[in-house]
């Protein structure tokens, strides 16, 4: 399989790239955790189970995304 020529990341796009991945997890938390905190203590419901799925998801998209930039040259 042919690889894609990469142009080495600035700084500058490292830190934004990196900031960018961080807020998602944190939104990603947000979303999650009342979600998660009504699903544990109250009557099981599709909503909360699905804005916890979906907030496991983006959490696993971001951290993926930082890993790739540490890798990354």
């Amino acid at each position: 399989m042919r690889q894609r020529a990469t142009t080495p990341k600035t700084d500058d796009e490292r830190r934004s790239f990196k900031a960018g991945a961080l807020m998602g997890v944190g939104a990603a938390v947000l979303v999650m955790v009342p979600s998660l905190y009504r699903l544990l203590n109250g009557p099981f419901q599709w909503v909360d189970a699905t804005l916890v799925a979906g907030g496991i998801g983006l959490i696993v998209f971001h951290v993926a995304r930082l890993v790739r930039l540490h890798r990354s040259p």
